[in-house]
């Protein structure tokens, strides 16, 4: 993590930098030592410096004349001696210095004493003194800053930038939606629960069932991943909105039929019950091939923990449920509008697909698919405009557009590397980017070392001929040794150019690209060995490609379903699948009503509605059309679902909001329509 400090002046940011880090507590972030005094790159680098020089310089010397040369040598000689690097006859023209100064300008940070320094303000760098994500929703990092910064004058910027703060931001989100979601569906289970059976034995087995799907899942997540991802906890809590259906369909037959022996009872409901957890958990198995491990956790989390919930209710409430369910007239009531609600069939049918049909079409002609991973981006502005800010002012390369070079040795890498930076520049000067980072800035391919070499030796050579008689007598230097890439990262840059030099390949960092003029960027790949590198681009590239495998996946997922529903209901299946079409339909479209781009995440959500919302009919049609204790528990059950995933809908990061409103949209219609498909007693 880094913080810029900015202050009227440079004295004043060095001292409220001081204070800064005197003020800023140790709990949670640790100071990185700044620089020190240090000459070893230009004693390292001494040896070869008739290799090095800048490509100005080259061209400089190849067009100079030799009075020119001397003239040179004779104001270079006319300095100080301390600022002089070496002996006059070694580097009459001062190349080697001149050579450094420019590298030296390809960064904006320069250390004075202790400090880097960035104009006039101050660069400090911290690590968490803790694993980096190891997060427990309190905004730590954000509190210590807002208190160090209490510390200086009014007058004084802090920004402060890095993962962490992200994270924290984060974790700090996720903490508060986990606790909304969950405390809402909580709330949920126990009011509906109590209107409904009017004791607390039902609602503390349903809760037990619940409660052991959470454990479970979350205990096989832990065993497989080691960790529980935020959007995990996110989910979970929309778990407990799918889980307890189970436990409510059996209390709600249990208050229709008293006086039926409750294991008897429950194994008549086990293959309806077990068939709407199957479904259920295919709809999340299939987020399980998403390329995504969040959601692949939240996969295996939620099958587990509706596998736990439905098992629990199987072992242990025949045992544990000893009393009876009394009729309660808030059950009785909600039961008898099941015999009201009209079931259509035949024509009356067809005219309700087809104007769904209709709804359908129009709100799809109002979408816009939209998969740029920055619109996935929800963290503060605040630290967003100073992330940008510091790394504006640093000149911090891009982290999402780059190149790789590759080559069958160093020398072909180094010159193709050294042909990359040839457009580069060109390109800088017209403002597609403001810099680059590669090896061959410091380390010339061999070729180019020669040439250098031979241009630095003819020019020494022609000042000390011209001006012999004015200077003693003394050796020349031996000629530098071929510069190696390994010779480099020996030296104090080692540290710098490594991430940019694998063992089969090397990286151009390129600074500040035009986000608007990145295809000039991408026209270099066209270079021998070159492939230009934009992350962002490549993930929005996939985020396409899987809204687009995954919608059309989603059929075959309807046919599994469907085969499924067939072998339990033969000619009926058509009843309990049905309903969850055409809700999927009517929610996307509502998502083109609303205005808002489809995502992948809203395709994702109808595979947890294909799984969720086939309950509902395969309950229906487990009983009679009249039955009302199946549409007690399919309205019970319905509505903490919304309460659950509708809550979701409320969630500022845009991928948990397209399944809340997806899931909200989708549940309400499978809810309504599916009574329509019944077939009357």
């Amino acid at each position: 993590m880094v913080v810029l400090i900015t202050g009227p002046t440079e004295a004043d940011s060095l001292a409220a930098a001081d204070q800064f880090a005197a003020a800023l507590s140790p709990a949670h972030l640790k100071p990185i030592a700044g620089p020190t005094a240090d000459t070893s790159v230009l004693n390292e680098l001494l040896p070869y410096r008739e290799r090095l020089l800048t490509l100005a310089q080259l061209k400089r010397l190849a067009g100079a004349s030799p009075e020119a040369l001397e003239q040179r040598a004779l104001l270079q000689l006319q300095q100080p001696v301390a600022q002089r690097l070496g002996e006059f006859r070694d580097d009459p023209l001062q190349l080697f210095p001149e050579f450094l100064r420019e590298r030296a300008l390809a960064t904006k940070v320069r250390p004075v004493g202790r400090h880097l320094v960035v104009g006039h303000s101050v660069l400090l760098r911290y690590q968490l003194a803790g694993a980096a994500f190891a997060l427990d929703g309190i905004a730590h990092l954000a509190t210590a800053l807002d208190e160090a910064k209490k510390a200086l004058p009014s007058d004084v910027e802090v920004l402060a930038a890095g993962v962490p703060l992200f994270a924290e931001a984060a974790a700090v989100q996720a903490n508060a939606e986990v606790s909304t979601v969950g405390l809402g569906s909580l709330l949920a289970i126990l009011v509906i629960m109590w209107l409904a059976f009017r004791s607390p034995r039902p609602l503390l087995l349903v809760v037990l069932s619940v409660l052991m799907g959470v454990a479970s899942g979350l205990s096989v997540c832990v065993l497989l991943f080691g960790k529980v991802h935020l959007m995990t906890l996110v989910f979970g809590a929309g778990l407990v909105g799918v889980a307890e259906d189970y436990g409510i369909h059996y209390f709600a037959s249990r208050q229709a039929q008293p006086g039926r022996d409750r294991r008897e009872l429950l194994r008549h409901l086990t293959p309806g019950l077990f068939l709407a957890m199957l479904t259920s958990v295919a709809g999340y198995v299939m987020l399980a091939i998403a390329p995504m491990p969040g959601l692949r956790q939240v996969a295996v989390f939620s099958s587990v923990g509706l596998a736990g919930a439905f098992l629990t209710v199987l072992a242990w409430f025949p045992t544990l449920d000893r009393g009876e369910v009394k009729p309660t007239r808030f059950a009785a009531a909600w039961a008898a509008t099941r015999s009201k609600w009209p079931a259509l069939s035949g024509r009356a049918l067809a005219v309700a697909v087809l104007v769904s049909s209709l709804v359908t079409a129009l709100g799809f002609s109002r979408l816009s698919a939209l998969d740029d991973i920055r619109a996935l981006q929800t963290s503060p502005k605040a630290l967003l405009d100073a992330q940008r800010t510091i790394a504006a002012r640093i000149g911090l390369p891009s982290p999402a557009q780059f190149f790789i070079v590759r080559g069958d040795s160093e020398a072909e890498r180094l010159e193709r590397e050294e042909a990359l930076a040839a457009q580069l520049d060109a390109l800088a000067q017209r403002g597609v980017l403001t810099g680059y980072d590669a090896v061959s800035s410091w380390v010339p391919s061999p070729r180019r070392q020669e040439q250098q070499q031979g241009a630095f030796v003819r020019a020494r050579d022609t000042v000390l001929t011209r001006l012999a008689g004015e200077l003693e007598d003394g050796p020349l230097p031996a000629p530098s040794p071929l510069l190696t890439v390994d010779t480099v990262l020996a030296t104090s840059l080692g540290s710098a150019l490594a991430p940019l030099w694998m063992k089969d390949a090397s990286v151009v960092l390129v600074h500040a690209p035009d986000r608007e003029r990145l295809s000039e960027l991408a026209l270099l790949s066209s270079l021998p060995g070159v492939r230009f590198v934009d992350r962002t681009a490549e993930l929005s590239s996939l985020m396409r490609r899987w809204r687009v495998g995954m919608s059309e996946l989603l059929f075959a997922g309807y046919a599994v379903i469907f085969l499924a529903l067939f072998w339990r209901f033969r000619g009926r299946a058509w009843r309990a699948l049905l309903p969850t079409a055409v809700a999927s339909g009517l929610a996307i479209a509502t998502v083109g009503f609303l205005g808002e781009p489809l995502t992948l995440f809203h395709v994702l959500a109808l595979w947890l509605l294909l799984g969720m919302g086939v309950d509902y009919g395969i309950f229906l049609l487990e009983h009679p059309a009249d039955g009302g204790e199946a549409w007690l528990a399919v309205g019970l059950g319905a509505v903490s679902t919304l309460l659950s995933f509708g809550l979701l809908a409320v969630s500022t990061t845009p991928a948990i909001h397209a399944f809340g409103v997806t899931l909200g949209v989708g549940v309400s219609l499978v809810w309504l329509l599916s009574p329509l498909t019944q077939q009357k007693a």
